[in-house]
């Protein structure tokens, strides 16, 4: 067997052991890490380290296995070879850690804390982040009232006067949350973060414009709340909306029956396939230019109480609609329009 390759274990283990004795000192001039008790065991173990090379030493070469070596001087070597590795590795772990037990993380951290408050410069930091300053009192006006509100017309936009005081707070970011607008509503000059909320840049209160995507025969009445980026509430207040249906042309050319009788068989065809925006549009076209039947028809895609019937499901219906619709189909002289409007008022 080769003798260099025992020669260089044991080179690697003294190597490892010098590594050992370089590790810190305390102020008596022992390792640091003679207080933990690994050190110990390392202790034992490098002593059985030595007792073995000191007999290897005294051994002579031609009574240690005919080849020079005793096997067991292998397994020896490789056992200790392993422990004292792993032994360096935890006390030069050890050595980084404080191994103060009055030593708390804890505790450290707060006085350091306490340590760059005692500054100036900590003092004014401190006092920035725990007291805030005191944000100004803020007005909204409303908007509208319920005899006189904001007239609005479907999918055109419209000034939204959103007055702010004091006039200097308009240079600040807001979020503002209309509470009963459409969920498709549009509020330029912003923008939107959710379905009924906007982020206000600094100054542009007094350019926002209102788009409503459908009208309603109601009043709509909004809640306007103004938000502080970080959620609180600087103002509350209301605005009164008014989005009247779009008025029927008057002398507008009438389709020819045929033709009004194609346009009705292919607003059926979309109820079919289930498109009911298209063939709103379908039938809202023909009953403007005076068909009792498309306006009957466009009710029942608003009508609650009939929306099953057309074979839509997950639709909300709107009884406003329908029954403007309805009355409009009634005016055409449709025959049924009068008892879709009784089952509508029950």
């Amino acid at each position: 067997m080769d003798r260099s390759e025992p020669v260089g274990k044991g080179r690697e283990i003294k190597s490892l052991l010098e590594l050992i004795q370089q590790l810190p000192h305390n102020q008596d001039g022992q390792l640091q890490a003679a207080v933990n008790p690994y050190y110990q065991q390392w202790s034992a173990y490098h002593s059985a380290y030595l007792a073995a090379a000191d007999t290897f030493r005294r051994t002579p070469a031609t009574s240690r296995g005919g080849a020079g070596l005793n096997p067991w001087f292998f397994v020896v070597a490789t056992v200790l070879n392993t422990v004292v590795a792993a032994v360096l590795a935890v006390l030069i772990t050890l050595s980084v850690v404080r191994q103060d037990p009055g030593y708390r993380p804890e505790l450290a951290g707060a006085a350091a804390s306490v340590s760059d408050a005692a500054s100036p410069a900590g003092r004014r930091t401190s006092m920035m982040v725990v007291e805030p300053a005191a944000a100004r009192p803020i007005e909204m006006q409303q908007i509208g009232s319920p005899e006189q509100p904001l007239r609005l017309e479907v999918l055109r936009p419209t000034p939204f006067p959103l007055l702010i005081q004091p006039p200097e707070a308009v240079a600040d970011t807001f979020i503002l949350v209309l509470s009963g607008v459409p969920a498709r509503a549009e509020l330029l000059g912003a923008d939107r973060i959710g379905s009924d909320s906007w982020l206000l840049p600094p100054y542009s209160s007094s350019h926002l414009q209102l788009t409503m995507p459908e009208w309603s025969a109601a009043l709509i009445e909004v809640g306007m709340e103004l938000r502080r980026t970080n959620g609180a509430i600087a103002a509350r207040n209301k605005a009164w909306l008014a989005v009247p249906p779009p008025a029927v042309a008057k002398g507008e050319q009438k389709l020819d029956p045929a033709a009004m009788k194609e346009v009705l068989q292919s607003g059926d065809r979309l109820i079919s396939r289930g498109d009911i925006v298209a063939a709103r549009a379908v039938y809202e076209r023909a009953a403007e230019m005076g068909s009792a039947q498309a306006a009957l028809a466009l009710g029942s895609t608003y009508d609650p109480t009939r929306l099953w019937s057309l074979g839509v499901f997950g639709m909300v219906g709107n009884k406003d609609k329908a029954r403007h619709w309805y009355m409009r189909a009634d005016q055409l002289g449709h025959p049924n329009a009068k008892e879709r409007l009784r089952g509508l008022a029950e």
